[in-house]
């Protein structure tokens, strides 16, 4: 998972410090980084392999971006055939941008055992390099039957208040936990409203790149996808997590005439 140094425009830095200081004045020592303060991710089942419970959705719809070359982010299942995560997860400091034939998503991963196995068709993904264009769609060569995929939040970001400041939650598989998606349901989102990164202060470390920033929509049962999570800042003074949000990524869907329904 990236590391960046941002600097921060006067508004910017003005509507983050003030939602900032209104959520915590505490500091705390980062042992793992990305994870901010205590660790607040927790297991989304308590049951191990072979329990023969179901695994429940809406984490069946998140899953593993595998690559042959090794490795591995997460993903969200955005539509029966496309697939969210992080670019940076597709690339390899060897090859560079990987072909899509080397990866493969699992959906409802745990375990070793997986509700959908999805390969790749094809990668769809900005012009833009660096964090403002660290996001990807994975088209899948078919689509996935039976899992409900998570909608992208049509609300966060369209009020008219210019700062944007949610609860949310982040799910990911991480470095230290690789087999069991854990989700923070103890976060905040915080942001500008056109800007095309925001941040949050959920627990995120290496592995959970591409992982959903959930908030609740209309019906609590069913979350919506409000960014994806693709690093973290090294700024001590507000919120590290850094995510691109879910108005940036539909616009681009959108310009090719690829936008899920609502």
């Amino acid at each position: 998972m990236p590391t960046w140094a941002f600097s921060r425009r006067p508004a910017i830095g003005a509507i983050l410090a003030a939602l900032v200081l209104s959520a915590s004045s505490a500091t705390h020592a980062y042992d793992l980084p990305g994870i901010q303060g205590a660790d607040d991710r927790r297991p989304v089942i308590s049951t191990g392999p072979g329990s023969g419970k179901a695994y429940p959705w809406p984490w069946q719809a998140i899953g593993r971006v595998n690559r042959n070359t090794g490795g591995f982010c997460t993903g969200t299942l955005i539509a029966p055939d496309l697939v969210l995560t992080a670019a940076h997860c597709l690339e390899n400091t060897r090859v560079g941008r990987l072909p899509p034939e080397s990866l493969h998503f699992l959906a409802g991963y745990r375990f070793g055992d997986y509700d959908a196995h999805g390969r790749v068709a094809e990668i769809l993904r900005p012009d833009q390099d660096g964090p403002r264009g660290d996001f990807a769609l994975v088209r899948l060569t078919a689509p996935i039957a039976g899992i409900p995929p998570l909608r992208l939040s049509t609300a966060i970001g369209t009020g008219r208040s210019a700062g944007v400041h949610a609860r949310v939650w982040l799910a990911g598989y991480s470095q230290d936990r690789p087999h069991l998606l854990a989700v923070d349901k103890s976060c905040i989102m915080l942001g500008v409203r056109d800007d095309a990164l925001w941040r949050h202060d959920c627990d995120g470390p290496k592995g959970s790149s591409g992982g959903p920033i959930l908030v609740s929509g209309e019906d609590p049962d069913a979350p919506r996808v409000a960014g994806i999570s693709i690093g973290f800042a090294d700024r001590l003074d507000m919120p590290q997590g850094v995510m691109v949000p879910a108005p940036v990524i539909r616009a681009f869907l959108e310009a090719r005439g690829l936008a899920p329904p609502n």
